[in-house]
C-alpha cells in the first residue's frame, strides 16, 4: 500500500478481545435494571457499537432514565478493573505492531471504547509507547460510523487522508473510514462475516491483523 505513513486501528476484535468483560458488564446492567441477561453471542455482535445502540438493541422500548442507568452500571463495572483484566491481545497483534513501529509507521487507535480503558489495556501489555494517539468514545460527540473520531486522530497527528489507512473488523469501521476519505483494510477477526465486510467495500480484506506485514511488504 503506497504512500501510507499513518495506520489507525480499531480496538475490539481488531487488536484485542474484550468480549468476556463486555458480556459481563452488559448483563450486569440489564439484570440490575430488572431485565433478563442477553445471550453472549448477541452481545458479541454489538461490540463496536455505542452503548446507546447496544442497549437499545436488547431493549427497543427502553426509556431514557433506564438507558442512562444501564450505561452507568456498565461503565462502573468496566472501570472497576474487570475490562482491563479480562482483555487479551489477539494472536500476532503484538509482533505486528512492533514490526510496524520499527518500520517507522505512526500508529493510533480509534475506537468506541473509552480512551482511559484502552490506555490501561495497552499499558498492561507494554504497548502504550507504540501509539501516538488514542481516540475513544468520550473524545468526540459522534462515534463511528460517523468519521469524527478518525478526523480527530488525523488532526492530532497532522496527517492527511492520502497518507492514512484505517484497519477495522466492523462495517462501521469501513463506513467511517470512507466518510473520512481514508483507505480501509478490513480484518475478518470479529463476528462480522467476510461477505458483509466485502459488501461494505474495503480496499483490502485480510483474515488476521498479522497479515498487515504482507500488505506493507514487511515480510
Amino acid at each position: 500500500m503506497e504512500h501510507v505513513h499513518v495506520i489507525l486501528c480499531d480496538f475490539d476484535y481488531t487488536l484485542a478481545d474484550s468480549s468476556e468483560g463486555v458480556i459481563e458488564c452488559v448483563n450486569a446492567a440489564l439484570e440490575s435494571t430488572g431485565y433478563p441477561p442477553a445471550h453472549p453471542q448477541s452481545v458479541r455482535r454489538m461490540i463496536g457499537a455505542s452503548l446507546d445502540e447496544t442497549f437499545r438493541s436488547f431493549l427497543p422500548d427502553i426509556d431514557l432514565k433506564t438507558l442512562s442507568c444501564c450505561k452507568t452500571i456498565f461503565l462502573e463495572k468496566a472501570e472497576s478493573g474487570l475490562m482491563v483484566e479480562s482483555t487479551y491481545m489477539l494472536e500476532g497483534v503484538i509482533d505486528t505492531l512492533e514490526s510496524l513501529f520499527d518500520n517507522v509507521y505512526t500508529l493510533g487507535v480509534v475506537s468506541t471504547k473509552r480512551r482511559s480503558t484502552i490506555e490501561k489495556i495497552l499499558n498492561r501489555h507494554g504497548l502504550e509507547e507504540l501509539f501516538e494517539v488514542v481516540v475513544g468514545s468520550k473524545d468526540v460527540p459522534q462515534t463511528k460510523p460517523h468519521p469524527e473520531s478518525l478526523l480527530n486522530a488525523m488532526t492530532q497527528l497532522e496527517a492527511t487522508p492520502e497518507e492514512t489507512v484505517y484497519v477495522g473488523d466492523h462495517i462501521y469501521d469501513i463506513q467511517a473510514a470512507k466518510a473520512a476519505g481514508l483507505r480501509v483494510i478490513a480484518v475478518a477477526s470479529g463476528p462480522t462475516s467476510k461477505a458483509d465486510l466485502v459488501a461494505a467495500g474495503p480496499n483490502h480484506l485480510i483474515d488476521r491483523f498479522s497479515e498487515l506485514q504482507k500488505v506493507f511488504n514487511l515480510v
